[in-house]
């Protein structure tokens, strides 16, 4: 992936999500090649990096996993994924050269993907690249898409796969809304068979990408005080008290990344990011029940993030609003 700055939260979001759910990657967009690999065993090639000459720089591929076939040949397949924030003119060329520098160090075939964060590219589709001499075409190299602003929410959400309703958050918004959309995604994630390290991955994706407005927000504080909600009101909780409690902890390998230097921070460096207030806000709801609207005001109203730490500390053993300093006695 390219190396500007904008992209790092992108990039770290996505490794994280694709190790831990390489499999239901290949199963929900490539049927048929995920058909005849052997998806139980796969080897991630730790950090492809390579220099780019003549200008020196380090290139890094975002993932590189090895897997075998289930029959036939070729026995063992790279697949290359990379993740791009946004269409750039000059990223076909710079996939042919990943393409070029994995092929020349591992003599493997290689499956490319690309998973684009933004629209424009068809959804799922197939891009080219064009080597020409004087207008002489020499050499096509082709790659697979997975355009997700381009694909149906509505669709997705409907698929057994417990990724599709987190990647649904990046597509085209449902026809339900966004509040429906965001609790029936969550609902389907808190009743998938996942652990909780998994499920916390899919979880993140949903909060970061999947953002409501004020208004939005207290429609979807009302549902989840529906009886019916009480395996996703659960699920959030524990996702937020993890975040408490030890950041919001590392889940498969390298996990999910940051959380407050105390490990009180739940947001995430990338997107929309979850503040410090609105946690804070939900952990008071979730213990004390409906708040006050001059706590609300007040908590809103914070700037201060040692404050906001000390009270977010202070929730793990205060009984009461006023031994949290928020209420009266």
């Amino acid at each position: 992936m390219a190396e500007r700055s904008d992209d790092i939260g992108h990039d770290q979001l996505f490794k994280d999500l694709l190790r831990a759910f390489f499999a239901e990657f290949m199963q929900l967009f490539f049927e048929d090649v995920a058909a005849r690999l052997d998806l139980t065993e796969i080897t991630f090639l730790d950090k492809e990096t390579f220099t780019d000459l003549p200008q020196g720089s380090l290139r890094e591929t975002d993932l590189v996993a090895e897997v075998h076939a289930i029959e036939g040949q070729p026995e063992i397949i790279l697949v290359h994924i990379e993740v791009e924030a946004r269409h750039r003119g000059d990223f076909p060329a710079r996939m042919f050269e990943y393409y070029l520098m994995l092929k020349l160090r591992h003599r493997l075939p290689i499956y490319p993907i690309v998973i684009y964060l933004s629209g424009g590219s068809g959804g799922l589709s197939i891009e080219r690249h064009e080597e020409r001499v004087f207008e002489e075409l020499i050499n096509t190299f082709t790659y697979r898409t997975v355009g997700l602003p381009d694909l149906s929410a509505d669709e997705y959400l409907a698929r057994e796969s417990p990724l599709a309703p987190a990647l649904g958050a990046l597509m085209k918004p449902s026809r339900l809304g966004p509040v429906a959309q965001k609790y029936e995604s969550l609902r389907k994630l808190a009743v998938a068979r996942l652990d909780d390290a998994r499920r916390a991955v899919l979880t993140n994706i949903v909060e970061t990408y999947l953002a409501l407005d004020p208004a939005e927000q207290s429609e979807f504080e009302r549902l989840l005080a529906e009886p019916a909600a009480a395996e996703v009101r659960e699920m959030i909780s524990i996702y937020e008290q993890r975040g408490i409690e030890q950041g919001i902890e590392r889940g498969i390998e390298q996990g999910i990344e940051r959380g407050i230097e105390q490990g009180i921070e739940r947001g995430i460096e990338q997107g929309i990011a979850i503040g410090e207030r609105r946690t804070l806000l939900r952990l008071l709801q979730l213990k004390f029940g409906d708040l006050p609207e001059a706590v609300r005001a007040r908590i809103e109203a914070l700037t201060d993030t040692a404050e906001l730490d000390r009270l977010s500390d202070r929730i793990l053993h205060a009984s009461s609003l006023a031994e949290m300093g928020l209420g009266e006695a």
